[in-house]
């Protein structure tokens, strides 16, 4: 067969082997096209398809705003481009209709994981100077890995998969020949698809760097000896990388500014503590079906490379034919990222300086690539000739799924007895047995293809049924996956439903309560974000970037939040809805049945309020003080509209850790009545009576919001639950009822001043840039707008620069002298420039780099790497 034609026989088998296995897995629990199911699951569910479709409207109309006003309040949309969306593979998207997306994300996960066994093999084929048809069997175990079966649902991650085989090919090329160029390319690339992931990438090169130090160091040497003799080296390694990550600046220094204004912009001591992350539980995760969907959250290291590739590395280890001197280094190299994950010091490093929230140990990849690589190389250096020593590693492995799965029984047994929480979730013990029969097949495959060459297609066969079985095994345990017709349809309608709703004269928001679609799915569903969906300016959000002053402005008003990266329209007043100015409630139920409920007085961005809103702080968990506090400063007076109810306990009853509570509530005032939760946990169950009857919810847990609980004139009981004990200072500021009639007065009095944007349709593609206007006079001079504060923001008003400040803690306001202003807002993404010229010298030092570290060129080019 010609040469040429071989590899690229290869590579399409490569790329198309581990989706065939895919494939056969997803039809077998019945997901689409074969089946009915569609993966809108999970972060799938509430983050990417909103996050896509958003994406394929700014693609439609040719656009890509650096602001919108679809997510919350607004905020700045580059730290969601950077960190969801920077795959070339995404531009797909704006081929397909918004209903048929779930399709294509399940199309592109397949294509990622073709990619990510393409990447192997290819790395194979060069780091080995040769292709053979045996690196297909690695290929397989990379594209279908422990980490790839448990983590696709945030395919975002699955490119660094991709890079990781390029970049230590890079490394490679840089310590042996000192050619760095193709190094720092593929360093940012790596930052670029996803700047989370291109940060471990980092944290990898150093640890791959000193392996290649140990690799090559003589025998007859110290090592701090001999990196004294690498020193040009070493220093093409620093300054590559520094250019790597320097090229990058126009996105990372941005993305990184914008990150530091959300929640997580602060860092917790406690994940810095030299702890144990995990227990010998987690060898189980060696063998087959460790853990499935339930479990996807909160797992120990997904380990699984398949029974061989398992066996390969710890014969690597056993074989005679490795030297020491290579045992040695590829322990630093396995040890290295393995103790990363193991200690929470170093975990806490690896996840850029912040505990990860779900999908924990998010760097296992690499040791899953290194396990397979080395596992490789025994096999091509011969040390699977060996029967005691393929049966010494048999034993070994055997040993460790034993040890994981007995750890694991007793762990569980303690944990429940001490009432501990368990983080490891078994999906079977029989998987064990599974996992054993595996083991023994291999061993007996193995065995035959050393005796008679020609039948190690069988490893193939065995490697890769071995791993469509785990990626099997890793759908299962739920009944969560959604029906795609379904869907569509239900999508499609509530499209019609949510467009003709929208108010287009003039900038209001929606408070959308779309039934209809949430049943569309299997999970609880929380209408995060709709507004991507249906185009619509709402209130809600869930992104890892949502903007802190957007976030702790509403829970300190009494809007729900579950964490820092949710906020929901939830717990809104009217002192709030106008506030925000959401003047359209619309209900769907499920049966496709809109009402819409108006506020006419609630529209444009703000309005003018008297002087005394400028210097209104808010105050932590005091909601009845902060709504009061606002109100008498916007309208200038002393008038109080949420008045503290008094508590009388009836019974209190604790149920392990919860304590449920049945009290009676003495209303100050007749009519509208609110409890505040906020010291309740948001991860709690709602359970909620008024008088006996189940208050409903949209949502099924607690957050850190007010619950209106009708309209009452006579003392009702209140039967709920907290998972605190609550003291006689926090039944004072529990209930309060409301005082509607001032609001009311003071919603029509500010119509007149309200801050009207010129064409709110624009705001959904060109959030970054408008006009507005708004009147103003001397007893009105601060114009209070319901958009975060960004330093991104510049305001004209008639042409003339006017300051923006913080308002409530989050929010924005100017000050403007009496009369009639056209204020014209732009944004300018915080880091931008600074990015863009760091770039621009990183540029700089390449040619720099480049005319320095020139090697003459030779007249024959060596065609190995």
């Amino acid at each position: 067969m010609n040469k040429k034609l071989k590899h690229l026989l290869g590579y399409v088998a490569a790329f198309l082997i581990p989706i065939a296995i895919v494939s056969v897995a997803f039809a077998g629990r019945g997901i689409a096209p074969v089946g009915n199911h569609n993966l809108l699951v999970s972060d799938l569910a509430t983050q990417y398809f909103p996050f896509f479709n958003f994406l394929r409207t700014q693609l439609q109309h040719g656009t890509i705003s650096t602001y919108s006003f679809l997510f919350s309040l607004g905020d700045n949309t580059i730290p969601v481009y950077t960190y969801y969306l920077m795959s070339p593979l995404n531009l797909l998207v704006g081929l397909v209709k918004s209903a048929q997306i779930p399709l294509l994300m399940e199309a592109l996960i397949m294509i990622k994981i073709g990619l990510i066994s393409l990447s192997m093999v290819i790395f194979l084929r060069v780091h080995e100077h040769r292709f053979e048809w045996r690196q297909l069997v690695a290929g397989t175990a990379y594209g279908l890995c422990g980490f790839v079966a448990m983590y696709f649902y945030d395919f975002m991650w699955l490119e660094a998969l991709m890079v990781l085989p390029f970049l230590t090919l890079a490394i490679d090329r840089l310590f042996t020949k000192g050619k760095w160029g193709w190094y720092t390319f593929t360093l940012l690339v790596g930052i670029l698809l996803n700047y989370y992931m291109g940060y471990m990438l980092c944290v990898y090169s150093v640890i791959y760097f000193i392996y290649l130090l140990l690799l090559h160091q003589p025998q007859s040497m110290k090592f701090w000896a001999y990196v004294k003799t690498q020193g040009t080296c070493l220093a093409k390694y620093i300054v590559s990388s520094l250019l790597g990550g320097a090229l990058s600046a126009f996105l990372l220094v941005p993305t990184l500014v914008g990150m530091l204004s959300t929640g997580k912009g602060s860092l917790s001591f406690v994940s810095f503590l030299p702890i144990v992350r995990f227990l010998p539980s987690d060898f189980l995760s060696l063998g087959v079906g460790a853990t499935n969907f339930v479990g996807r959250l909160n797992h120990e290291p997904s380990l699984f490379v398949g029974s061989f590739f398992a066996l390969g590395m710890l014969v690597f280890w056993l074989s005679p034919r490795i030297t020491r001197h290579e045992k040695r280094a590829s322990v630093w190299l396995v040890g290295a990222i393995f103790i990363g994950m193991l200690i929470a010091t170093f975990d806490t490093i690896w996840h850029m300086f912040q505990m990860p929230a779900g999908f924990p140990f998010r760097e296992v990849y690499m040791l899953s690539f290194v396990m397979i690589w080395l596992g490789y190389q025994a096999w091509q250096r011969g040390a699977f000739q060996s029967r005691t020593v393929v049966v010494q590693a048999a034993v070994v492995l055997a040993g460790l799924l034993t040890l994981g799965y007995g750890a694991a029984f007793l762990e569980i047994r303690i944990a429940r007895a001490v009432h501990w929480s368990t983080p490891f979730y078994v999906t079977s013990y029989w998987n064990w047995i599974i996992a054993l029969v595996f083991l023994g097949v291999t061993v007996g495959v193995i065995l035959l293809s050393q005796k008679h060459p020609r039948w190690w297609p069988l490893i193939l066969v065995v490697v890769a049924v071995e791993m469509g079985t785990n990626f099997w095994l890793a759908l299962g345990g739920t009944n969560e996956y959604g029906n795609q017709p379904r869907f569509a349809r239900h999508f499609q309608q509530s499209t019609r439903l949510v467009e003709t709703a929208r108010r287009n004269d003039r900038f209001t928001r929606l408070d959308v309560n779309n039934q209809l679609y949430t049943h569309s799915f299997n999970i609880n569903y929380n209408q995060y974000n709709d507004s991507l969906l249906f185009n619509f300016y709402g209130v809600n959000s869930y992104t890892s970037s949502l903007n802190v002053h957007t976030h702790d402005a509403l829970t300190n008003l009494g809007l729900y939040s579950r964490n820092e990266r949710r906020v929901s329209v939830r717990g809104l007043t009217p002192v709030t809805a106008q506030l925000l100015s959401v003047g359209r409630q619309v209900d769907i139920d499920q049966q496709g049945h809109r009402t819409i409920t108006e506020n006419a007085q609630n529209t444009g961005l703000g309005y003018a309020v008297a002087a005394g809103s400028a210097h209104v702080r808010l105050v932590n968990q005091d909601v009845y003080g902060n709504l009061n506090r606002l109100f008498q400063a916007e309208s200038n007076t002393k008038q109080t509209v949420f008045h503290p109810n008094r508590v009388q306990t009836l019974q209190k009853h604790q149920q392990g850790g919860q304590f449920k509570y049945r009290v009676r509530v003495t209303p100050t005032l007749s009519g509208p009545q609110y409890l505040d939760l906020q010291r309740v946990s948001p991860n709690q169950k709602l359970q909620l009576a008024v008088n006996g009857k189940r208050v409903a919810s949209r949502y099924p847990q607690n957050g850190a919001e007010l619950i209106s609980l009708g309209k009452q004139s006579k003392p009702f009981v209140v039967t709920l639950m907290s998972n605190r004990k609550l003291t006689a200072q926090d039944w004072r500021t529990t209930f309060a009822s409301y005082q509607p009639e001032p609001v009311q007065r003071f919603e029509q009095a500010t119509k007149p001043y309200r801050l009207q944007v010129d064409n709110p349709r624009q705001l959904a593609l060109h959030g970054d840039r408008f006009t507005a206007q708004v009147r103003t006079t001397k007893d009105r001079p601060v114009v209070l707008i319901s958009i975060p504060y960004d330093q991104g923001w510049t305001i004209t008003a008639d042409g003339k620069p006017v300051k923006m400040k913080k308002a409530l803690n989050g929010l924005s306001q100017v000050t403007l002298t009496p009369g009639h202003h056209r204020l014209a807002f732009h944004y300018q993404t915080p880091g931008f420039k600074v990015g863009l010229i760091i770039s621009g010298l990183g540029l700089l030092g390449v040619l720099l780099a480049s005319w320095m570290w020139k090697t003459p060129r030779t007249v024959r080019r060596n065609k190995k790497w």
